[in-house]
Parts: structure tokens; C-alpha cells; sequence
């Protein structure tokens, strides 16, 4: 953000001397070239920082209240032109493998200094203790996502969840799924909005893993496939593109998350 202060004032100050130049004269031609040279990184660095400053837009336009905000991973299981889904805990639908992230011991002075608090639409229990599902004063909002982008004092590996969903509710082997490989395809900031639930803006953040299975796990994988076990669902596209509506039916009998959609189109 250094630089992109500096671009920007390098080209208003070559602007500014353009305009107090003769349109003929050596000095508005050196004057427009450093406004050419200095626009040119200033277009790149707003390019790259897009983000950071929509975080920044999203900070002022909340300054005085809070921010609920939910940090998670997803991971995208497709095999054979499904993707696998579990039923979610707390919610009657099926969505993808994964869950908030958690944050460590280690970081309460940051979260004590960005004056965070707990989530309060769901009851605080051991289960969901230093989840990164928490609210916000949205001056601080700027200061969490460089905390939580550091990747200091916060889980950063995606097995735990994968293993309490899917290895230790028995539906995968736990001496083939002893280590998993996965690529993070996308990390997604959901665009801010207003959460009728949280009764506050809310903002949104899921990284997208991708399982890279060996042989023998993609053969477990298709194994599940075949399975009736209500707790997993393996879905089409078109299924969770209309979040569990069938076509013809007019009754709904199958939830599917908004979330399982980002898994499939993160990364396009």
C-alpha cells in the first residue's frame, strides 16, 4: 500500500505540473512522461490490492458498528462427475467437507486489540471454542484481514475438519485417509452484505481446497459412491446449482448451501 501512495501522488504531482506548463515547453513533456510512468505502476498496484481496497471501502462504510465475520475452508471432492456433500451439523442441508477455521491461543493479544467478540447467532459450546466465526468493529476490519492473511496465530491446514467429517464418523478408511494432499484453489472474499440473521453486515471469507487423492483414495471415494448413508450426498452440478430442487418436483425434499456453488466455480 506504500507504494501505491506514492504512485499516486507522483502522478498527481506531475498532473498538477502539466497544467502549469506550455503544451510546448521541455517541462510538459518530462511532466507527462512521469505522469505516464507513474500511472502505469499505479493501475498494476490497484490491479493487485483490489481487494485490500474493498476492505478498505467496507471499513469505512462501517466504522461505527460491527462486522460479523466467518473465515472458513470448503473442499471440492469430485469424482466421476459428482461432488460429495455431508449433512451439515447444525443446519438441515448437505454442504461441502470443512468449517470455520480456529484461531490459536497465541493470537488473543491481536484479537484482544482488534476488540473481536464472539459470534452470537449460535451458542457458544467446546466444539465451536476459537472459532473464526466472530464479530467485528468494522474500523478494525482492515487490521483483521492482514492478521488473518499473515496466517500467524490461526489454524492454516485443512485436515481437521476433513477428519472429524469424513474419517471419524467411519465413512472413510482411517489407515488409507492417514494424510490427505490438496491444493488451495481460490481463497474467496464473499462480497459484504447485510445479515437479517446477525442483524449487521456480514462478511465472508472460504478458502477452496481441492482433494488430490492417490489411487487407493479415489478407489475408497468410489466406494462411497455406492453408499445409501444419509449423511453424505454426492451431487451434479445441476443439483446444487438449484441448491436441492429436482427438476419436475414440486415439493423440495433436498437443502443444499450456497457454499457447495463456490466450490465448483472457484478457480474459473
Amino acid at each position: 500500500m506504500t507504494r501505491l501512495v506514492v504512485y499516486l501522488i507522483g502522478l498527481l504531482v506531475s498532473i498538477v505540473a502539466m497544467a502549469n506548463s506550455d503544451p510546448g515547453g521541455v517541462a510538459f513533456t518530462l511532466s507527462s512522461g512521469l505522469a505516464i510512468g507513474f500511472a502505469i505502476p499505479l493501475l498494476d498496484t490497484l490491479i493487485v490490492h483490489s481487494q485490500l481496497l474493498k476492505i478498505i471501502c467496507y471499513s469505512v462504510r462501517t466504522w461505527r458498528t460491527r462486522v460479523r465475520i466467518s473465515a472458513s475452508y470448503l473442499y471440492r471432492i469430485h469424482v466421476d462427475g459428482e461432488y460429495l456433500l455431508v449433512k451439515g451439523k447444525r443446519f438441515d442441508q448437505y454442504q461441502p467437507v470443512g468449517g470455520v477455521y480456529k484461531a490459536h491461543v497465541s493470537s488473543s493479544g491481536d484479537r484482544k486489540s482488534m476488540k473481536i467478540l464472539g459470534d452470537d447467532l449460535l451458542l457458544p459450546d467446546t466444539v465451536s471454542e476459537g472459532d473464526l466465526r466472530v464479530r467485528i468493529p468494522g474500523k478494525n476490519l482492515v487490521a483483521f484481514v492482514r492478521w488473518f492473511e499473515s496466517e500467524r496465530g490461526r489454524e492454516t491446514d485443512g485436515w481437521r475438519e476433513f477428519y472429524e467429517e469424513l474419517v471419524a464418523t467411519g465413512l472413510l478408511s482411517p489407515k488409507v485417509f492417514r494424510f490427505i494432499k490438496y491444493d488451495r484453489i481460490e481463497r474467496i472474499y464473499r462480497p459484504m452484505r447485510y445479515s437479517p440473521q446477525a442483524k449487521s453486515q456480514e462478511l465472508l471469507i472460504a478458502d477452496i481446497l481441492e482433494i488430490i487423492p492417490t489411487s487407493e483414495q479415489l478407489e475408497q471415494l468410489r466406494q462411497l459412491k455406492k453408499s445409501s448413508d444419509a449423511r453424505i450426498l454426492w451431487a451434479t452440478e445441476d443439483q446444487i446449482r438449484r441448491l436441492g430442487a429436482a427438476n419436475g418436483s414440486v415439493a423440495q425434499t433436498t437443502q443444499i448451501a450456497q457454499t457447495a456453488e463456490w466450490t465448483i466455480d472457484a478457480g474459473a
